[in-house]
């Protein structure tokens, strides 16, 4: 279908990635764009309908708020609320569709987004089944404040390759991050991150320097060195990705 007809439409999902291998198509595996597309392709007998996201999102990362715009085919032409309520009912427990709308056809859900906030949770209490899908369980993580003050030399724009795990695939690590804040919700910690965008990993990237997987915490000046070198090596590993949600994504 052509994309200047004035029918995109923009789909918001939450998810829960624990048993998925990530956002993008793979053979033989179960990811949620998989998923999405073969729904959508039920719906319009058997069409094959591609969706374009904000971004990938790796395997066991979730989202609140992931957003993917596509364009439907002609036939049949189906209301948006029979469409939400028939892809709800055909998706997984683990996928629900939020909200479609009608878009322009030049919108884009990955280049039309201004910035997006993700947010790392990390729970210091008992590992609780209900909970442990989706937070890192980090009894000795440090307190809000000490995070707060070692991430402050991250605020702004910089090269963030030390925090790229693809760094060689990226012509430009440059991004803008805009804030990060952090929250005490009882045993909870919920680092938020709002920036223009991010490299591939690189959320869990700078939590596995701001709340080390081991070893002590470290304090800004080393945040500084270890931003200011440029070099992958230099950082710790990444958190793991079941704390990691894509919680908003932004556009004008």
């Amino acid at each position: 279908m052509n994309a200047d007809n004035g029918k995109r439409l923009m789909l918001t999902v939450a998810y829960d990635g624990s048993d998925f291998s990530g956002w993008q198509v793979q053979p033989d595996k179960r990811t949620i764009q998989g998923s999405l597309e073969d729904a959508l392709s039920r719906l319009y007998v058997n069409q094959i309908v591609r969706i374009h996201a904000s971004g990938r999102t790796d395997a066991g990362v979730h989202a609140l708020a992931q957003t993917a715009t596509f364009d439907p085919p002609d036939r049949p032409n189906i209301p948006l609320d029979n469409l939400k309520r028939a892809l709800n009912h055909i998706l997984p427990t683990t996928i629900l569709v939020r909200e479609i709308k009608k878009v322009p056809s030049s919108f884009h859900a990955r280049f039309s987004a201004v910035g997006k906030i993700y947010t790392y949770n990390i729970n210091r209490g008992e590992n609780l089944p209900l909970i442990a899908r989706w937070a890192w369980h980090k009894p000795d993580a440090p307190a809000a404040t000490a995070i707060c003050d070692s991430a402050a030399p991250l605020i702004g724009t910089h090269d963030f390759k030390s925090f790229a795990t693809r760094g060689k695939d990226v012509d430009n690590t440059t991004r803008t991050i805009y804030g990060i804040n952090v929250k005490e919700e009882g045993n909870l910690l919920k680092i938020s991150f709002h920036g223009s965008g991010f490299l591939y990993r690189m959320v869990r990237s700078i939590v596995g320097v701001l709340v080390p997987v081991s070893g002590n915490h470290i304090g800004p000046a080393e945040v500084r060195r270890i931003l200011d070198a440029k070099d992958r090596s230099v950082a710790p590993e990444c958190a793991p990705p079941n704390g990691l949600s894509l919680t908003k994504v932004i556009y004008d």
